[in-house]
């Protein structure tokens, strides 16, 4: 539920209005500005670690996007967004406002 709270609170500025949430799979659909006004609707599956799309059996074909906490399956052949590297960037972005403020 981290994943997905996390996501929410982020989504706009990452470029996402989400259109859809569900407990099954996929857990989420959601529209993408890929570039200033061209958008691409994605299926997204939230899990705590991006492999573990593959320990819970999904179909690649019905999902084209994972959000994750950590991406740990390198071989992913679908979009993955992590969190915890955004976090990351966020915080280094606020690190400079912070300090001088």
């Amino acid at each position: 539920m981290g994943v997905v709270f996390i996501f929410g609170f982020l989504a706009v500025k990452l470029g996402f209005v989400v259109t859809r949430i569900q407990p099954e799979f996929p857990d989420c659909e959601a529209m993408h500005e890929m570039q200033p006004g061209v958008w691409q609707r994605l299926r997204i599956e939230f899990e705590f670690e991006s492999r573990n799309f593959v320990r819970h059996l999904h179909n690649l074909e019905d999902c084209d996007a994972i959000v994750c906490w950590i991406h740990n399956w390198p071989e992913c052949p679908l979009q993955v967004v992590e969190l915890k590297k955004v976090l990351s960037l966020e915080a280094e972005e606020m690190r400079p406002k912070i300090l001088s403020t």
